[in-house]
């Protein structure tokens, strides 16, 4: 009896593990690699992402596998245009044609590069253009031949937003690849951009060099957040993601990535086959057979599972009874022993498919939520940052080195208020807190300084001396331009209150290590940076 007790408890084990390994089985692999298209849906799938608001691109850099989800169509590139903005000026400081000679005492181009693509300064970007460029406009029509594209072929109005294809990025990246003598220095560079963010999020184990852009843009509240990368698998491929959808995420983008990172990286490290020998001729060669087909990918119901288990029930029921009838066991012990069983292996199930079933968190997210808007709108970023989850640090802390810099900085960090526009709504282990985040618009703010510049030159011209304001090129020297703009600035700066915007959005919360944390989103993002992207 003893013996026959050990085989049931035996048997009832074996079908335990088999229930909460059910899942594992929901479906049988046929042997054959997902394609490209199979690989990007999948994960657009995951985070509810509609191939009509992307625009990506793939390439890769040894074999030319190429593929593309509305590749060209045009989107807002937000900072990634500064790729080739740092191409040209790299290739034309090296061949003489841009001078340096007159700002190399106060500043050397490397460190403008490093600002540019490490850093993503929208102040130092604009001292290249404003400087060299002669203005957007130009700027598009210099570095076109980077993008593949004849200047002045676009559909679209490029200067609105810096519109882009996936296409023409990849042509760029390709470029920067394959002549990196011609572009020096600009790939390392990348790689020190943004070490845990964007493609490289949740992606620490292949070395990436990426130029992320971020923005919303004033006439919408869709948040509009991009990447564009070399990132060296076996073979090193390009990849451009354009998301533009209230869904986008940078776990997305990092998710994306992994995914063709780990697609190049399954073709590249998979066996070549053998050649097959010529057969030798024969008089009557038999007719070759008809191949087989493979086994078909067999996908199980999301409740199979369940029904498993019923079926585990039913049978371990029955045995039951045949039990206690023939050896007079008993019954409530073994039914009670078959009912929990049952009920583990459900549960197993059921966290399998719906995620977490039940969840009781401690304390408030509304006061986590609280506290950290408090301690950034008091500039208190150490205590800001103890209630974030996924950053230990925004870079909100360091003011700009430059004098303009540093007078923004305080203008913006002076504009933040906040108020908690609702209640907290908590689901399981996740919160949203709905609130409303008053900040310094930064694009309209800089309008208005780039008209006041332009007022603030005309007096300096009329009270001073040609040479003083002109340099031998007659060009405004620079720190004429410097001294006109500081100048706006500050009287803009005088009614900075005209120039603040609201956002309304929801704080996202988590519940992790027996505590409410802050998940940052675009909404906040841009908030925290005056509406200007990365």
């Amino acid at each position: 009896m003893k013996a026959f007790r050990k085989i049931m408890a035996a048997a009832a084990a074996l079908l335990l593990c088999l229930g909460l390994f059910a899942p594992a089985f929901a479906a049988e692999d046929d042997g054959t690699d997902p394609s490209w298209d199979e690989v990007s849906a999948k994960v657009l799938a995951e985070y509810e992402m509609d191939e009509a608001n992307i625009h990506a691109g793939y390439l890769n850099l040894v074999t030319g596998e190429e593929h593309y989800i509305n590749g060209d169509e045009y989107a807002v590139a937000a900072s990634m245009y500064k790729v080739p903005l740092c191409m040209y000026f790299t290739e034309h400081l090296a061949d003489g044609t841009i001078d340096w000679s007159v700002y190399e005492q106060y500043f050397s181009y490397k460190e403008i590069q490093d600002a540019v693509l490490i850093d993503s300064s929208n102040e130092q970007a604009m001292f290249l253009f404003n400087t060299f460029l002669d203005g957007y406009d130009n700027f598009r029509a210099l570095t076109a031949p980077y993008m593949g594209v004849e200047p002045g072929s676009e559909s679209v109005d490029i200067t609105m937003y810096n519109y882009y294809t996936a296409r023409e990025f990849i042509h760029c990246l390709k470029l920067l690849y394959d002549e990196q003598d011609r572009f020096p220095d600009i790939i390392p560079t990348m790689q020190q951009a943004m070490t845990d963010r964007f493609f490289k999020y949740n992606e620490p184990r292949f070395r990436i060099a990426q130029k992320p852009g971020w923005m919303s843009p004033p006439d919408s509240y869709v948040p509009v957040l991009n990447d564009c990368a070399i990132c060296f698998t076996t073979q090193p491929i390009a990849l451009v993601m354009f998301s533009s959808s209230f869904n986008t995420s940078e776990e997305f983008l990092s998710a994306w990535c992994t995914a063709m990172c780990e697609y190049t990286e399954t073709l590249a490290n998979k066996p070549k086959p053998t050649p097959t020998p010529t057969p030798v001729p024969v008089v009557t060669p038999e007719p070759a057979p008809t191949p087989e087909p493979g086994p078909a990918r067999v996908e199980l119901p999301m409740f199979a599972p369940a029904v498993a288990v019923g079926c585990f029930l039913l049978a371990g029921l029955i045995f039951l009874i045949v039990l206690c009838l023939r050896y007079h066991a008993r019954f409530i012990g073994l039914f009670l022993a078959l009912v929990l069983s049952a009920a583990a292996m459900l549960l197993a199930v059921g966290g399998v498919y719906f995620g977490t079933v039940y969840a009781r968190p401690s304390g408030n997210p509304a006061d986590t939520a609280a506290h950290f808007l408090n301690a950034v709108c008091a500039g208190d970023y150490g205590a800001a940052y103890l209630d974030l989850r996924d950053y230990s640090d925004l870079g909100l802390s360091e003011a700009p080195a430059s004098a303009a810099g540093q007078k923004i900085y305080r203008a913006l960090h002076e504009s933040f208020s906040y108020a908690l526009a609702g209640e907290c709504r908590t689901d399981k282990l996740s919160a949203a807190q709905p609130v409303r985040f008053r900040y310094l618009d930064l694009n309209r703010m800089e309008e208005a300084v780039a008209r006041q510049t332009q007022e603030e030159v005309k007096n300096i011209v009329q009270l001073r001396s040609t040479h003083e304001v002109y340099d031998e090129n007659n060009r405004y020297r620079p720190e004429i331009a410097n001294e006109a703009y500081l100048a706006a600035l500050d009287t803009v700066l005088q009614n900075a209150r005209d120039y603040y915007a609201e956002a309304a959005f929801d704080l996202s919360l988590a519940y992790t290590d027996g505590k409410w944390q802050v998940l940052t989103n675009s909404a906040l993002l841009r908030s925290l940076a005056g509406g200007i992207g990365y």
